[in-house]
């Protein structure tokens, strides 16, 4: 019995022994050569905030900016826009001084010395109030994309109309290399200096602008495109909310709303996009006139106090060029974005009431039914927005009546998509 236990210890000794392992760990420590990196997001790429910028030059559109304002019945191609060319220079990095001209897109049925005629210089004086905090925690750079708060005097170069005065609350932002967008909410009151008291004769409007810009900015190398457009998402189907149009004052209120769903066909570049716009409107405007009656001064248009609704309801099929190409060399996602062209459907009802001083009221109401070709361009930006821009020549059909005419309609649509 002893000599088994003797032979069983021996065993575990000896396979104890052959069992260690002769090979040493060693552990050693050394320093990191890679460089810390800083890697820029999407934001900052897009909307250029730590580029510095004391100038910039601005040519664009803006939106529901014009001296004189017209009846939701004479509405044209671009009525509710301006062509805008400005310039804004940083004297501190928090303020700005800001002037620009607005043009107003009257449409073929004005001269464009009318349009000339009714410009509107724009003077600014901003104060970016996040901005030197953004900069001092190096979040931006002194440039112009920020939010801002803002003195301003409009003078139109008409005499006919009076000068404004106000406050505007907006944000502004640079996008790319040479592109800038602005939206503020503007509340403005006629002068000469509150002649009829600081509370009375106050206007609120919502106020939009975009474009081009040049500046004294040092360009990026590569546009990350794809960091501002949906580049490769397979859009099924999306809703999309213009923005609106507000307008709340003692002379005209006016509010003008949109909303549209678009849907793919399958997976083909065919799509339906269905449109719902409406406007309401009370105030005095100018309303087009069957005969001249001023030729010396606002031509064929005459100034009405004017109660009013419009209803717009479109059915637009499309198809999107070039997409099947763009999916063969990867640079899109089949999405609902580039240039389409289709085919417009439109009903439009208008109803309105219009007073002339000394005159008795002249009630209007149309039905109107609209067809023609269209040409446009649609893109998404970013995961919640888009604009859509289109143009078509219609035949317009008056229900009831043995009427019949050929006209250019345009559409611009700006706003949020889901």
């Amino acid at each position: 019995m002893k000599r088994i236990i003797l032979f069983l210890i021996s065993l575990f000794l000896v396979k104890s022994a052959l069992g260690q392992d002769s090979t040493k760990i060693i552990f050693t420590e050394e320093p990191d050569t890679l460089v810390n990196q800083r890697f820029i997001d999407r934001y900052d790429n897009v909307f250029m905030t730590k580029v510095p910028t004391r100038h910039m030059f601005k040519i664009g559109i803006s939106q529901y900016y014009q001296a004189i304002p017209f009846t939701l019945h004479d509405d044209f191609l671009w009525n509710n826009t301006s062509l805008q060319v400005g310039y804004e220079f940083k004297f501190l990095p928090a303020f700005s001084v800001a002037i620009s001209g607005q043009m107003p897109f009257y449409g073929k049925g004005i001269p464009f010395r009318r349009a000339w005629g009714n410009s509107v210089i724009d003077a600014q004086l901003r104060w970016f109030f996040n901005m030197r905090n953004r900069i001092q925690v190096g979040k931006s750079a002194n440039n112009f994309s920020g939010n801002y708060l803002a003195l301003n005097y409009t003078l139109p170069s008409t005499i006919q109309d009076n000068p404004t005065i106000g406050i505007k609350l907006g944000f502004q932002r640079r996008f790319l290399n040479n592109g800038f967008m602005d939206f503020a909410i503007a509340l403005q009151q006629e002068v000469p200096w509150f002649h009829y008291g600081i509370l009375d004769n106050w206007a609120f409007s919502s106020q939009a602008n975009f474009g081009f810009a040049f500046g004294d900015w040092k360009k990026a190398d590569k546009t990350p495109l794809c960091d501002l457009l949906l580049c490769d998402e397979f859009v099924v189907d999306q809703l999309k909310i213009k923005l609106p149009e507000l307008t709340f004052g003692y002379n005209l209120s006016r509010i003008r709303l949109g909303v549209a769903y678009e849907r793919k066909i399958k997976t083909s570049p065919f799509s339906l996009n269905v449109q719902f716009d409406i406007g309401l409107s009370k105030g005095y405007n100018y309303m087009k006139m069957e005969k001249i009656r001023y030729p010396d001064f606002y031509g064929t248009f005459d100034r009405f106090l004017s109660k009013e609704m419009s209803m717009i309801i479109a059915a637009q099929p499309r198809y999107y060029f070039l997409q099947n190409r763009q999916r063969l060399r990867g640079r899109g996602g089949n999405g609902l974005s580039g240039v389409y062209a289709g085919i417009n459907t439109e009903y439009n009802f208008y109803s309105g009431r219009h007073s002339e001083i000394f005159k008795r009221d002249k009630v209007i109401q149309r039905k109107v039914i609209s067809y023609g070709p269209l040409a446009g361009f649609q893109q998404r930006l970013f995961e919640h927005g888009y604009v859509d821009l289109n143009i078509s020549y219609n035949v317009h059909n008056e229900v009831n009546k043995n009427e019949r005419s050929l006209g250019f309609r345009g559409n611009l649509g700006l706003g949020f998509a889901f």
